[in-house]
């Protein structure tokens, strides 16, 4: 029975490795944090460090976000004001020294923690189904016939690392 569950498991993941085939990843990962895309475009939005042009973080506002039109050659640009007010602008509060707690605004309930560590390589970590992750990408699975400001969500896939493991979690949405 074990073995047909670890099956079953394998099997359900790699059809969300499929709905995302062929999807462009950044073209500049310097200072990529993680990265949403969604199954109506290819485009990306990407958050990132935000380092001023000494390479030094803004640590009053480390994450800045913006996208990557690969439906127009790769261009990168900065997020719409609609874009940044209701879907993919991101919140972010201090906590201590070298944490942040921050939210997606179109997901309020889901708390990313941004790590920034005196040495190594900054990251964020989130809670999904009760199992945290450190987060490299978000897919957002978005209901057929649902766009603009009354899009509504099947599920959101979450890929990084738990228990040094590449995982993928999904959260259903109601």
């Amino acid at each position: 029975m074990k073995e047909f569950s670890f099956i079953l498991l394998i099997a359900f993941n790699l059809l969300f490795v499929q709905a995302q085939e062929n999807y462009p990843s950044p073209s500049n990962k310097t200072d990529v944090l993680f990265y949403i895309q969604h199954n109506q475009g290819k485009n990306t939005f990407i958050y990132a460090l935000n380092k001023n042009n000494k390479g030094e973080i803004h640590y009053n506002n480390p994450i800045k976000v913006y996208r990557q039109l690969f439906e127009k050659n790769g261009e990168v640009r900065p997020l719409t004001g609609i874009q940044k007010t209701f879907a993919y602008g991101i919140n972010i509060k201090k906590l201590s020294g070298d944490k942040y707690e921050a939210n997606i605004v179109s997901i309020p309930e889901q708390k990313l923690y941004l790590h920034l560590p005196k040495s190594g390589t900054p990251f964020v970590i989130t809670k999904v189904n009760g199992q945290y992750i450190r987060l490299d990408r978000i897919f957002i699975k978005i209901k057929d016939g649902t766009s603009g400001l009354s899009t509504k969500l099947d599920y959101i896939l979450y890929y990084g690392q738990s228990n040094g493991k590449n995982q993928s979690l999904k959260q259903e949405m109601p």
